[in-house]
């Protein structure tokens, strides 16, 4: 559904002839669903949990998406930039490709409002551009804990919030653009669509070391075709991790069934793995085109 609405964003601004291609929020409604079954039919075959419950609920999450953005961007000026693409020599025969969501331009007043510390006698310091970077996030996950903790403190706020503040991915976006333009942006913006809501934070020069000492880890790992695990909740989403249980020898797949309490009835599936015994050359005899003489 992500990428869906990242495509449907993106030709919201794919013409000048209204302020988001469509001449209202009722006409990009529909058209949104006319896009997510398209997207759903397309894909239909690489698919690997499809029923009509759940699309039916992600085309209303990329309903929701679709119509808080036009609420909160209907009056706002376009993006500089929309979905570009950028590539940079990151390390000698590594390129590092990226792709911004959106660059936003902000005026001298707002940037006095969100970063105070660099405007001086009325202008941006050296070393910025009057540009914010957006990444459009429509997953279920927030950095708003204020929805089931209201009271929340300041100190517990940040501690909820510390990996939008401090995560690579993030600090990814900044080094890119400083190293396309040679300045950084003043600020980022984690845009959830889900509730429209938008989170601030920003990078200095200084984050990028740490970020380049992992880059200079994971491209080594390439060339020494090195590939550890690195488990999360993510891979609960992944095409490929039955091939990547299949590289413990002694542990194969398995999924298992809840019991009340510590009951010993095994409710466990386990997938039988399959062992390589290497690459063998397949011989076939054909057929002779020369003419016998």
């Amino acid at each position: 559904m992500g990428s869906t609405v990242h495509q449907f964003v993106r030709t919201m601004y794919s013409s000048k002839k209204n302020p988001l291609y469509y001449s209202t929020l009722k006409k990009a409604q529909g058209a949104w669903f006319y896009k997510w079954n398209g997207a759903l039919e397309q894909n239909r075959l690489i698919l690997r949990e499809q029923s009509k419950k759940r699309d039916d609920e992600f085309g209303v999450s990329g309903l929701m998406c679709v119509t808080h953005y036009w609420n909160e961007n209907i009056d706002k000026p376009r993006p500089l930039e929309v979905e570009k693409r950028y590539k940079v020599r990151m390390f000698p025969k590594v390129w590092f490709v990226g792709i911004f969501d959106q660059i936003r331009a902000i005026s001298i007043e707002s940037i006095a409002k969100i970063r105070p510390e660099l405007i001086i006698n009325g202008k941006l310091i050296d070393g910025y551009d009057p540009v914010v970077l957006v990444d459009l996030k429509t997953g279920r996950e927030s950095y708003n804990p204020r929805y089931f903790r209201p009271d929340i403190t300041n100190e517990e706020l940040a501690a909820f919030q510390f990996d939008l503040h401090e995560n690579l991915q993030i600090t990814t976006y900044y080094w890119l653009y400083y190293q396309v333009y040679g300045k950084l942006p003043v600020a980022f913006y984690w845009y959830h669509l889900r509730d429209g809501k938008a989170f601030k934070t920003y990078r200095n020069v200084k984050d990028f070391q740490e970020f380049l000492y992992t880059m200079r880890h994971v491209a080594d790992g390439i060339k020494n075709e090195a590939f550890p695990m690195r488990i999360e909740k993510r891979c609960k989403y992944c095409d490929y991790n039955k091939q990547c249980a299949e590289l413990r020898p002694d542990r194969p797949l398995m999924a298992t069934e809840p019991s009340d309490g510590i009951d010993f009835n095994d409710g466990m599936t386990v997938w039988p793995q399959v062992i390589s015994t290497g690459a063998k050359q397949l011989r076939l005899k054909f057929p002779s085109t020369t003419k016998e003489e």
